[in-house]
């Protein structure tokens, strides 16, 4: 029996193209857009990308193909005759009234439309980092995704726009799932899935959380998740109205829906098998970056995503300490590299 194929998603942006950033800055004063909502620091270059590749070659070599979303530009150590990679501009993929966008939302709820990507595909995003071997069985099992169930409550946090942004698109995507599952029959029928015994301490979360008759969010480990292309289809097919909404919003809104609402739907379906998720999400900073760029170095963790708390200035401090650090874990060039 042919193995199936297991492909993996890389969305990236050069937030130092010129052109990217003219065409940005056009589009916010024609939709008089809140520059703090659609800040440029989302676009600072790290200048690590090449590490992902590297994590993913060395530590994921099962992977069939890596898919590189851009809306054209291309960082210029990619080596564009590696077999293993498809690069993939916007306009290939994304209906041309949804163009040109600048809400990450739009990039990836239409994935499903890339014709090449196999069914079984994995989402990175360019801030994410294997360090340590990941099995594909961690990822799929027999084409279901591998993935964990556990509800976690939404917490409303009005202290800046960014947080506002995040939680109302939270509880939009929950909404969305309980106007279309009923959390009684969801974890009755799966009850195996939702009430296993590998999700450890966590399992308390859904113990408690059972007296409520609706779901009140879910826990996001921002790390790779697991995606099948049909959940997509299936969800196009059900809320074509708030996902084209989403669509045709050219930045980030509170009237947006994301990504994560494929996985809770994955996840509200039954289709897949329950592990514990493993990796970790770092906020870094001035005072923490020694402490992160050793977790690199030691692998203490298998997985890593790290997203940036500082200023300007810091953040040059910041991303050397963090970049060493994964050149000394992984100094070799890959495949995907020229």
């Amino acid at each position: 029996m042919e193995k199936e194929r297991i492909d993996i998603i890389i969305p990236w942006v050069d937030g130092n193209d010129l052109d990217w950033q003219k065409s940005k800055e056009k589009a916010e004063k024609e939709h008089n857009i809140n520059m703090n909502a659609n800040s440029n620091v989302r676009y600072e270059s790290w200048d690590n990308l090449q590490y992902i590749f590297r994590g993913i070659e060395k530590f994921m070599p099962w992977v069939d193909r890596v898919f590189f979303v851009t809306c054209g530009h291309l960082p210029s150590f990619l080596n564009l005759n590696n077999p293993k990679l498809r690069v993939i501009k916007h306009s290939d993929y994304i209906p041309d009234n949804y163009l040109p966008t600048f809400n990450s939302n739009v990039i990836e709820l239409n994935y499903h439309r890339i014709e090449e990507l196999s069914n079984n595909f994995i989402l990175f995003n360019d801030d994410c980092f294997p360090l340590r071997p990941l099995s594909a069985s961690y990822y799929f099992i027999n084409g279901i995704p591998c993935d964990e169930a556990i509800e976690t409550p939404i917490i409303p946090i009005m202290s800046g726009e960014i947080s506002k942004y995040t939680w109302n698109v939270r509880a939009l995507n929950i909404s969305l799932i309980n106007k279309n599952f009923n959390k009684r029959e969801v974890q009755e029928k799966n009850s195996d899935k939702w009430f296993n015994e590998c999700y450890g301490s966590l399992l308390r979360r859904n113990e408690s959380l059972s007296y409520w008759d609706n779901f009140v969010g879910f826990r996001d480990p921002h790390v790779p998740v697991a995606l099948n292309k049909s959940t997509f289809e299936k969800v196009w097919g059900r809320e074509t109205e708030i996902l084209d909404m989403t669509c045709m919003s050219k930045f980030r809104n509170m009237s947006c829906v994301n990504q994560w609402l494929m996985r809770y739907w994955q996840l509200c379906e039954g289709d897949f098998y329950p592990r514990r998720t493993v990796g970790k999400s770092f906020v870094v900073t001035i005072e923490n970056c020694k402490e992160i760029a050793d977790i690199i170095r030691m692998q203490k963790e298998p997985m890593i995503c790290i997203n940036e708390e500082c200023t300007m200035e810091e953040f040059e401090i910041i991303k050397k300490e963090i970049n060493v650090a994964l050149d000394e874990l992984l100094p070799d060039k890959s495949s995907y590299e020229r």
